[in-house]
């Protein structure tokens, strides 16, 4: 059974740590290798930024595809999955980082964290100040100067809060609220998605933030329409949908990795909210996805 391939770099196997904190390279760099087809994988500590300046392809993050073009920038934060298909002409760059320098960069605003919580694809425009900080990171990737590290860790700080800034504008105005009950609801996002797979109760969560259930499903409701229990259901389905759509990993292994007891309930549990069986829905997802994306058949054993 093939569960969905984690890696630090791409090919690279997850229990091989970044050198550095850091790491940055050319779209063709590792891409030619794989044929320019980046498999479905995800990474459990990395986000990354891949920033097109010419060519082109399709990326697939999540269930989602979007074409690329020059000016697309696709920032893609932990556990999350993605793939990519480039043109043999594509030139632009990747930039991978650990969680931990993520917010160490970010340190003086920690408020824009949240905001690299979910993939992001936007198009800069040529001329626009995000593009000129990406282009100013480019080049200093590509120089070897005195004083380097330092001036990377300060462009790529700018490119961040470019990046947050296109996100905050995009949010909903309770998501972009710095109030009490907006950090209480950025703390029960940060818990949950830490322990998901168990399913703790609600009364777990409140306790954690120091409020009340009550309390904490008003804040939910407020900053994203769903009750603290549905926002708990959501997150375990994605990840279910996930591992249907992108491992081969059996329907009773996937339900007991979330938390069920049996594969009967999580079963029921699933078609409940999606309206259909999760054979169903792996093979419906699965006839949706670019030919890429999907997991060859495995050799019979013999």
């Amino acid at each position: 059974m093939r569960p969905v391939p984690t890696y630090s770099l791409y090919g690279v196997n997850s229990s091989e740590p970044l050198s550095d904190q850091l790491h940055f390279e050319s779209i063709a760099a590792r891409s030619r290798l794989h044929g320019w087809e980046i498999k479905p994988h995800r990474h459990e500590r990395f986000l990354q930024i891949l920033y097109i300046h010419a060519g082109g392809g399709e990326a697939l993050l999540e269930e989602r595809r979007e074409p690329l073009r020059g000016g697309s920038l696709v920032t893609m934060p932990p556990r999350h999955i993605h793939g990519f298909v480039f043109t043999p002409d594509t030139d632009g760059m990747v930039v991978t980082m650990t969680d931990s320098h993520l917010r160490t960069l970010l340190a003086g605003v920690p408020d824009a964290l949240p905001l690299f919580e979910h993939p992001r694809h936007d198009r800069v425009r040529r001329g626009h100040a995000l593009a000129d900080a990406l282009a100013l990171f480019r080049g200093e990737m590509e120089a070897v100067s005195a004083w380097r590290g330092a001036s990377l860790s300060a462009l790529l700080t700018l490119v961040l809060i470019g990046i947050a800034r296109l996100a905050n504008a995009a949010a909903p105005a309770a998501a972009r609220s710095s109030s009490r009950p907006a950090r209480h609801f950025q703390h029960f996002q940060q818990l949950l998605e830490s322990d998901y797979r168990e399913q703790k109760e609600i009364g777990h969560y409140a306790g954690a933030i120091g409020i009340t259930p009550t309390q904490l499903n008003r804040v939910c409701r407020q900053a994203s329409g769903q009750s603290a229990l549905q926002m708990i259901h959501a997150r375990v389905l994605a990840e279910a949908q996930r591992d249907l759509l992108f491992s081969d990993l059996e329907i009773k292994h996937i339900a007991l990795s979330l938390g069920f007891s049996d594969a009967a309930y999580f079963s029921r549990f699933f078609a409940r909210l999606v309206g259909q069986a999760p054979t169903e829905f792996r093979q419906s997802g699965r006839a949706r996805l670019p030919t890429f994306a999907v997991q060859p058949a495995r050799e019979p054993a013999g």
